[in-house]
Parts: structure tokens; C-alpha cells; sequence
């Protein structure tokens, strides 16, 4: 029984060494992978980016030109305006102090 109990510690042992061998691999690939994925992504942005690139920005400039007639506010527009009511929420509290 005491045999089998040594014997079991090291297999034991020896179980856990290969498994943080096997850790450090997953780690290793996972982080190949990942710097991979990151630069694949980086490329394809750019390949996009050279390919519709133009057309967006065009396409960016009618939507504003056609908000723009129609009366639409746009978002800095819109942030202007909580900044003036924010502004004027102030001088209203310091009047009624």
C-alpha cells in the first residue's frame, strides 16, 4: 500500500509537470494567435480604409449636406446646446444664492 501511495505521488508530480507544460503552450499559442488576429485585423482596416475609404467620406459629407437642408440638428450641435443649458443652469443657481 505505502508502494502504491509513492508511486501514485509521482505519477502524480509528473501529471502536474506536463500539465503546466501544456499551460504554457495554450499560453504561448494563444498569445501567436492573438498577435496574429490583432495584425489581420490592422490590415484589413487598412485595406478597407484604401478601398471605401473615399466613398464613406463622400457619403459622410451628402448625409450632412442633406441633414443640413432638412433642418436636422447635428450631434455638435446638440452637444453646444447642453453646454449652453448647462451653462445657464449655473447662472441661474448663483442668482438664487
Amino acid at each position: 500500500m505505502n508502494s502504491f501511495l509513492k508511486a501514485l505521488g509521482v505519477l502524480m508530480f509528473s501529471v502536474g509537470e506536463e500539465i503546466e507544460k501544456k499551460a504554457e503552450e495554450f499560453k504561448k499559442n494563444r498569445e501567436e494567435r492573438y498577435t496574429e488576429f490583432t495584425e489581420k485585423i490592422k490590415e484589413k482596416k487598412e485595406e478597407f480604409d484604401n478601398k471605401f475609404g473615399d466613398d464613406l467620406r463622400g457619403f459622410k459629407e451628402r448625409i450632412s449636406n442633406l441633414t443640413s437642408k432638412i433642418g436636422l440638428a447635428t450631434k455638435d450641435e446638440i452637444d453646444e446646446l447642453k453646454n449652453m443649458i448647462k451653462e445657464i443652469d449655473k447662472k441661474i443657481d448663483d442668482i438664487k444664492k
